[in-house]
């Protein structure tokens, strides 16, 4: 039995007690319970309950604790009772039938623990609807998991990988070696699942998963993608480009991602793969593209063509979709390379996890909104390579930032015809680009959809942070670190309108004018910061230290600057998580 202090001793019999006179091994922490934890938790001068964490489970139950200003993770259990093997060896007390175990808390020791109680950490949450919710900046996790209990619905929490987070090599690099936009976060994988794991385990929410999001496989990948796949070293012409050096990269995610333990599901995007030209008529004619899907596909032609079913129709509800033998091998020409990598990245997944996760076809990065006969064979053809979709999510018209700007009726009747594609196939629609839709644009999907669907989030946190430092004072340290991002932003986004970013050029050009106008004030509504100010938080001086992230946490957990910021995340998240009826549901 480990040594620990005679007074330390006393408090945890004193701790055990007090739980079992309030009932707490047989109810777990009623509302009533909690008050009266929280009063005696006050009196312990070694041991700080952390009160949110208790789990009950067959007459055991676990909680985390400060102790001595160390984080440990109990287990309490009656003599007789067999603990889990992390906590075999770690008895610290034993007294009136019962044994308390002690381990620090860890991401190793939870990983452990997750092993023989997996109910207590992230899910495959499969086709239940839900958010999905990005994890930008690891402050704003508690404020997700409060809301989420508040409103009682499940989220997955996850990032993009590259874009958001990436290898440990990229996001640690000096400034230079790679783009400024890859992995701007500054979290790589092992920070980010574990913190979440961590996170929601000492929060008490287990209603939750976690996902690698967007897996994007491209063409041809940048030097920067070139460099990572190499690892630094000289390679061949041949090596240094191409598609497999994308796949490679993605590879080597998933190995870090799937190693730390906690991740449930990926999203898969290769969009990129897509071969317009063979449904494009005046380039490919009949027998063309007749001779080129038979080479193609080869023995498996005959199997797609009836896989699909030329001239059969295929009733959905009311919704009716018939291919003629054409049809089908134009798109299955379109969409082959992409869902051949598609499933080698599934496969690869599936050979580090085992069969437990959620797998997402994505086919949202295209310029214009997915047909719903395109949908349809790539969910079955998906489903004959033996690729078990739960979500999919096609174009329907959204971007990035802004409201919907079309007929919400054409939106209704698009986005309905979609579902009940996906429903066909038994899946659910995965909305992206989440944020910044109308009320009405939410209640319009989820009518649509019968209320069967995901939708992401990621930006508008972020967001809501640098609008929480701009409302302090002038002069106030907090607007003074707003002001300096949007400064390094606005500096930002002139390297991009330099290298001929589009977008860059005419949002400089509007913030110039604005800025040579009387009154002008920094603003976060600015839409050059809202586009580009993800860029800061990774942010990093020529000596390689990073410029804000350090400040920004540390403001993140001032009381002032933590109630505002909560206030912001809970009436973003309860309003969307309401107009698509999450909450609502989740009473049924």
């Amino acid at each position: 039995m480990p040594l620990i202090e005679d007074a330390l001793r006393d408090e945890l019999k004193e701790l055990c007690k007090v739980l079992d006179e309030l009932g707490a091994f047989r109810i777990g922490v009623t509302v009533e319970v909690r008050k009266i934890l929280e009063n005696r938790n006050c009196g312990f001068k070694k041991i700080k309950l952390m009160i949110d964490s208790i789990r009950v489970k067959d007459g055991v139950l676990y909680c985390v604790a400060d102790v001595c200003d160390v984080e440990k993770m109990f287990c309490i259990a009656e003599s007789a009772v067999k603990p889990p093997s992390l906590f075999k060896n770690n008895l610290v007390v034993e007294f009136d039938g019962y044994k308390v175990f002690m381990v620090d808390f860890n991401a190793d020791n939870l990983r452990k623990f997750l092993k023989e109680r997996p109910e207590f950490g992230p899910k495959n949450l499969g086709k239940k609807a839900r958010l999905g919710l990005g994890v930008r900046m690891l402050f704003t996790l508690q404020h997700l998991v409060n809301v989420l209990k508040e409103i009682n619905i499940p989220a997955d929490f996850q990032l993009s990988a590259g874009r958001e987070f990436s290898l440990k090599d990229v996001v640690n690099a000096p400034p230079g070696v790679y783009p400024e936009w890859l992995g701007h976060t500054g979290l790589d994988a092992e920070t980010l699942y574990s913190s979440i794991a961590l996170g929601c385990f000492k929060m008490g929410f287990d209603n939750y998963g976690t996902e690698i999001d967007h897996l994007i496989v491209v063409r041809q990948p940048s030097r920067a993608l070139t460099r990572i796949l190499s690892h630094g070293e000289q390679m061949g012409e041949h090596a240094s480009k191409g598609l497999e050096a994308s796949m490679d990269y993605n590879r080597r995610i998933i190995d870090e991602a799937t190693e730390t333990g906690f991740v449930r599901g990926i999203t898969v995007d290769a969009s990129d793969l897509i071969r317009y030209e063979f449904t494009d008529l005046s380039k490919w004619s009949t027998e063309s593209v007749r001779e080129k899907f038979l080479m193609e596909f080869g023995e498996e032609a005959e199997e797609v063509l009836h896989n699909i079913q030329p001239y059969h129709c295929y009733t959905l509800g009311d919704v009716k979709i018939s291919f003629s033998e054409e049809d089908v091998m134009r798109i299955s020409l379109k969409y082959r390379l992409c869902l051949l990598k598609s499933k080698e990245l599934y496969e690869y997944f599936k050979s580090r996890v085992g069969e437990d996760f959620s797998y997402e076809l994505s086919l949202d990065e295209t310029s214009e909104p997915t047909e719903p006969k395109e949908l349809f064979y790539c969910l079955a053809e998906c489903k004959r390579m033996g690729i078990a979709v739960d979500l999919v999510a096609p174009n329907v018209g959204f971007n990035k930032r802004e409201d919907y700007k079309g007929p919400l009726d054409t939106l209704e009747k698009r986005v309905r015809i979609l579902a009940a594609v996906a429903e066909y196939f038994n899946a659910i629609l995965d909305f992206h680009s989440g944020s910044d839709k109308s009320v009405e644009v939410y209640r319009t999907i989820s009518k649509a959809c019968k209320g069967r669907l995901k939708l992401k989030m990621s930006t508008i946190y972020q967001l809501k942070f640098f609008e929480t430092l701009a409302e302090f004072p002038e002069g106030s340290e907090e607007r003074n670190v707003f002001e300096e991002i949007w400064d390094y932003t606005l500096e930002y986004v002139k390297k991009r309108a330099l290298e001929g970013d589009k977008v860059a050029e005419q949002q400089l050009r509007e913030v110039a004018e604005r800025m040579d106008r009387p009154g002008f004030i920094k603003s976060p509504k600015d839409d050059f910061f809202r586009y580009y100010s993800f860029i800061v938080v990774n942010a990093k001086n020529p000596d390689g230290k990073r410029i804000f992230m350090d400040r920004l946490y540390e403001l993140s957990s001032r009381r002032e600057v933590y109630g505002r910021y909560f206030v912001k995340v809970f009436n973003v998240t309860k309003t969307v998580a309401d107009a698509l009826d999450l909450i609502r549901a989740s009473l049924e």
